[in-house]
């Protein structure tokens, strides 16, 4: 499992590493941790499906943590975004770019071990969630962590997979709102 942890202070990384590597020994999982001091650091790098999760502070020089989660969302609706901030009004925010949880500086590993376990709980609600269409050669069905994108060619909707692309026919509108609510969006008239 990938994680990125975004956050201008040194201190915040060397403790979010710390909690991660003991979260990983507490359940016996492996994780690789990457750090980036700006969200700038992390746009210029960023690749679609890469990170499965994302500790983000919002007050960060350059680019903001909320701006950045935004433009991460333009590109990869399935990454886990917890917010990491000084003040809790910042929160509300979060519901902008479906971020899966907050946590407030200075904070604890209980806290961490909460958040960290609900962002897993999402990851693995998305990449086992089964979504069937009816293509034009019969159904099919694949997890929805496999969709890279869905666009509309010449009236019919290409459903790009790990597994393939498949053609089907529906409205993109439609398609829109049934995907919604699993950190898709609609970034273009003809994508999403």
């Amino acid at each position: 499992m990938r994680i990125v942890i975004v956050d201008d202070e040194e201190e915040m990384h060397d403790t979010l590493c710390g909690y991660c590597q003991k979260y990983a020994r507490a359940y016996g999982m492996d994780f690789d941790i990457e750090c980036h001091a700006t969200g700038d650091e992390l746009l210029a790098s960023y690749i679609r499906g890469r990170v499965d999760m994302m500790f983000l502070d919002i007050e960060m020089p350059g680019t903001d943590g909320l701006e950045t989660a935004r433009r991460i969302r333009s590109i990869d609706g399935r990454v886990a975004i917890v917010f990491v901030t000084n003040m809790a009004q910042y929160a509300i925010n979060g519901y902008e770019v479906a971020a899966s949880d907050y946590i407030v500086k200075p904070l604890t590993y209980f806290d961490f071990e909460v958040k960290f376990t609900k962002a897993l709980r999402l990851i693995k609600g998305h990449a086992e969630t089964v979504l069937s269409i009816n293509t034009v050669d019969g159904i099919r069905s694949f997890a929805i962590g496999d969709v890279h994108y869905v666009e509309v060619l010449d009236h019919y909707l290409l459903f790009h997979t790990a597994n393939g692309v498949y053609k089907a026919r529906g409205s993109i509108n439609d398609q829109t709102k049934k995907m919604r609510s699993y950190g898709f969006s609609r970034i273009h008239k003809s994508y999403i």
